[in-house]
């Protein structure tokens, strides 16, 4: 009888390894089709605004991943990439474009934040805030800063569930207030808004562990990137750019 039990136990590890060497695999052969189509939809976009909706668009793929290895409702991720389908559909321009794919970067980003238990109160007020700024937009730029703030208020609370460096931290928000007050325009607003998303990124990359190496290059990138821009349409892309790298890494890392 022990003995069966034994074979029996090594038997349901074995599928366990099993099971979870294929979700590694599958998660792996979705994060390469992804990339492949960050870097064809790049060569394929005629416009900044285009590309911005590749680098959102990406975005949300990445972070599906990584709130299904984060262990998030599997019914409401699907909800969310349904509405992500729907409104791509509906979708009658880029503007309108980057905006679903920034709005379901936030939704997402809830969905991980609570499961990893950040504070329950500041996630419930972000998300007032979230669909409060979405009534009293008058236009898609305007969408686009409110789905870019909320995912910068979003990733702060995840970095500092992560233990990122609070010193760091702090200082990520204390430019993303300046910048948000120095700013005179919708455009300048979403570049403050995807720029310090990088900065938060790169703080959960580091603190996950992801290669050293890979995130200096991203980085050293962005910042070249930010030099030759010319516009602040071509600065959120870069910012764009970056964080699907980013988040690239930390969907392999999870």
């Amino acid at each position: 009888m022990k003995r069966q039990n034994t074979v029996f136990l090594l038997i349901v590890v074995s599928l366990m390894v099993f099971a979870n060497t294929a979700n590694a695999d599958n998660y792996s052969s979705q994060i390469d089709s992804i990339m492949s189509s960050y870097n064809l939809q790049n060569l394929l976009s005629e416009s900044a605004p285009q590309q911005q909706v590749n680098g959102a668009y990406r975005m949300v793929e990445l972070l599906e991943i990584i709130a299904r290895k984060n262990g998030c409702s599997s019914t409401e991720i699907s909800s969310v990439m349904s509405s992500f389908n729907l409104q791509n559909l509906l979708s009658k321009s880029a503007p309108q474009q980057l905006v679903n794919g920034l709005y379901r970067t936030v939704d997402l980003l809830e969905l991980t934040a609570r499961k990893l238990n950040c504070d329950s109160d500041k996630i419930d007020s972000i998300m007032s805030t979230y669909n409060l700024q979405n009534l009293l937009a008058d236009s898609a730029p305007q969408q686009a800063v409110n789905g870019s703030y909320r995912t910068v208020e979003l990733l702060e609370l995840i970095s500092r569930k992560y233990r990122c460096d609070s010193g760091k931290v702090d200082s990520i928000m204390s430019s993303f207030s300046l910048q948000n007050l120095l700013s005179k325009s919708a455009p300048q607003q979403l570049v403050n808004g995807t720029y310090r998303t990088v900065e938060l990124l790169e703080q959960i990359a580091r603190k996950l562990g992801c290669g050293s190496g890979k995130i200096d290059s991203i980085m050293s990138s962005f910042n070249l990137q930010n030099l030759l821009s010319k516009s602040a349409v071509q600065q959120a892309v870069n910012g764009l750019y970056r964080s699907v790298e980013l988040l690239e890494l930390i969907a392999r890392e999870l």
